[in-house]
């Protein structure tokens, strides 16, 4: 395998009883009995102790023998290449054992499989050569518990979206934004979520688990919990409540009774990769989503020189939306999509303008191939209701596939031979990198519990092998891949991702004119992109007057992103104007300073300040500052100070050159000004 840009082969060492893996950007430590003991990303050592096993006996605290001999280990290396180590271990108590596989990848993502089974008997005590003391293999209950350090650990992200209980009963209700946003000042329990992510606006970790199959809590809605302890924040996987259920008949013959149990999960920390330098990756017009048009994509274009127009107003890649493809997502074309799709590259493409062509996460059921492979690749619910159905024209309905099946490779393959015969620039992908729940037992999703009741897995792993192979196909062919999620952060597909789009769930609000101020602990946890490695563009649906792209871009341009323009007019007219001011300053070479990082002062709290620093070779500061009312309400006579000496000042937004950091802002409104 060749080992994709910006990674590199992993290195893997070994001192003392301790393994060490470098991957880029990180280090991870694992001890004597293979556990995580240490995690180090941006340079900064994020655990405040190793990784630990918390667990009751028969009314005792368990207690892991650790009493290991001189450069003897429990823990050893499996295997190991350029692209994975297999990291072996153990530990013990006087009744049970949890065996350890932990294979590391070269992106940093880290898979665990962990065992518990019971202790059993030696060779001389079944030999009645050695005693046995009497013992009852009852075991009370068994967590997992991730130490963090308190001073890194603000944000959070979770998958699905849920409510969060205090200790003190207070309750986090869920709402449209509660996936995202600070973490609470005290200790709080949620229910199994497939994607939790914990940390700040540089660097986090991510835990991740399929299912919880053979977990067994108490209370559902406590089997995460994030406990806040005067130095260290922990993450608890409550794995077990209670002695496990299929562990049947006389605790003191256990021993002989009881198998295995396994437990599959596993963490990636974030950045995943180096964020750029440059994170505004292009100049994108987004055809036809959310403000719709009327007929097709080649008539609109061709109609009073849009073509020349876009290359006119900057635009240098080209989205289009579901509408191109007369059977929805699927990848032989007909005979009037392929001439349409021909047509607009050619014509983009004489103007250096990228296309992209919309692929998603559904098959319709206009697809020729409907009739053969819908019962084996669609996502179902344990009782067999299809997931999806969204209606679109030419009639039809379109249902969602489930990646842990074959569809994944009629998805890289299709791609594949429509990159080669059409020459597109890459793919936008809608929904692809938000893992499903699916029961579909016919491609191995599912599983039975005791009782023979169907539970659904979320796809995780299957979404991450598709993004391997898809960067692959699209990288080899110079290509870009844009992917839109409502409302997950995949951590794990994101090494394979070039740029996400979100957003979309905040429009149900904003365009109905929200009263409240934008959520920022939201943003900053989900929308930023800097602290999971990935840059991100902000999903805008006008609701003019009370919500208008201008809205959107004052959001985003505090968080160091820009709003993606959907429509040829208005939207394009103003996001033109930006990246003229943005191109002509020297992004890449500056230190970005946001409102939570620098030291500007303002008149009011709901007034934030962001900019970039760039210093030249003399040492003089030039600055790109952008100024926004995070409230709907408009704010007058603002006063900023900057730390900086200031020389010049010219508001970009008006063209005027000003004497002063005074000014009035309409609500959810922005400035943007260049300063010397």
């Amino acid at each position: 395998m060749k080992i994709p840009s910006p990674f590199i082969p992993l290195r893997v060492s070994t001192s003392g009883l301790e393994h060490t893996v470098e991957i880029v950007g990180r280090k991870y430590v694992f001890g004597a009995d293979a556990m995580i003991s240490s995690i180090v990303t941006q340079g900064k050592e994020i655990l405040a102790g190793p990784m630990r096993i918390v667990s009751q006996e028969d009314g005792e605290a368990a207690i892991f023998d650790e009493a290991y001999p001189e450069n003897e280990s429990e823990s050893f290396i499996q295997s190991r290449s350029d692209e994975e180590a297999v990291i072996c271990g153990c530990k013990q108590t006087q009744r049970f054992i949890v065996d350890f596989c932990n294979t590391v990848h070269f992106d940093g993502n880290i898979d665990i499989d962990f065992k518990l089974m019971t202790k059993g008997h030696t060779v001389a005590q079944v030999f009645g050569m050695s005693g046995i003391k009497p013992l009852r293999y009852k075991l009370d209950y068994l967590w997992l518990e991730i130490p963090l350090k308190k001073e890194l650990f603000t944000l959070y992200h979770m998958f699905p979206n849920s409510s969060m209980i205090a200790d003190n009963g207070k309750v986090y209700t869920e709402h449209t934004t509660s996936t995202s946003g600070a973490i609470p000042r005290e200790s709080v329990a949620l229910p199994f979520r497939p994607l939790l992510w914990l940390g700040n606006e540089e660097l986090g970790i991510g835990f991740f688990a399929e299912n919880n199959r053979y977990w067994q809590n108490s209370d559902e809605k406590k089997a995460i919990e994030i406990i806040q302890k005067e130095k260290e924040t922990v993450l608890r996987i409550r794995l077990l409540d209670s002695h496990p259920s299929s562990w049947k008949g006389d605790f003191e013959k256990g021993a002989g009774l009881y198998t295995p149990i396994d437990f599959h999960f596993g963490f990636h920390v974030t950045p995943v990769k180096p964020f750029p330098e440059n994170p505004y990756l292009h100049r994108a017009l987004h055809l036809d989503c959310g403000t719709k048009i009327k007929g097709n994509y080649m008539d609109y274009l061709s109609c009073e020189n849009r073509f020349d127009l876009l290359k006119e107003k900057g635009v240098t890649t080209l989205i289009l939306h579901e509408k191109w493809n007369k059977s929805q997502n699927w990848f032989s074309l007909s005979e009037y999509t392929a001439n349409q799709l021909k047509y607009i590259v050619d014509e983009c493409h004489k103007r250096d303008i990228k296309v992209m062509p919309y692929f998603g996460y559904e098959l319709s059921a206009m697809s020729p191939v409907w009739s053969d492979i819908h019962d084996k690749v669609l996502t179902k619910y344990s009782n067999g209701r299809l997931d999806g159905g969204w209606w679109r024209v030419p009639f039809q309905r379109d249902y969602c596939v489930c990646y842990n099946s074959d569809y994944a490779d009629y998805f890289v393959e299709g791609i594949k031979k429509i990159m080669d015969e059409y020459n597109i620039d890459g793919v936008y992908l809608d929904g692809s990198a938000r893992p499903t729940f699916c029961s579909n037992t016919e491609h191995g999703c599912g599983w039975y519990d005791e009782n023979g009741a169907l539970h659904g897995s979320y796809s995780i792993k299957a979404i991450r092998r598709l993004f391997q192979k898809l960067h692959k196909v699209v990288k080899e062919r110079g290509g870009h891949i844009n992917v839109h999620t409502f409302a997950a952060v995949n951590f794990t597909a994101l090494p394979y991702i070039d740029q996400n789009w979100f957003g979309e769930n905040l429009q149900f609000d904003l365009m109905k004119g929200s009263s409240k101020d934008v959520d920022l602990d939201y943003f900053r946890a989900e929308y930023s992109g800097r602290n999971m490695g990935v840059p991100v563009e902000f999903i805008v649906y006008e609701n003019r007057p009370l919500w208008q792209f201008e809205n959107a871009l004052a959001m985003s341009l505090l968080h160091g992103i820009l709003p993606r323009p959907n429509h040829i007019g208005h939207p394009l007219e103003v996001m033109s104007k930006v990246w003229d001011i943005i191109e002509k300053f020297p992004v890449e070479k500056s230190e970005w300073m946001p409102y939570w990082k620098n030291n500007a002062k303002t008149s009011n709290p709901k007034i934030k300040v962001s900019y970039y620093k760039y210093t030249d070779v003399s040492g003089d500061a030039s600055l790109l500052v952008f100024i926004s009312n995070v409230s709907p309400e408009e704010i007058s006579s603002v006063k900023v100070q900057l730390e900086e000496e200031i020389s010049y000042i010219k508001d970009l937004t008006s063209n005027t050159t000003i004497s002063e950091l005074s000014f009035d802002i309409k609500g959810h409104d922005y400035k943007m000004l260049f300063i010397k």
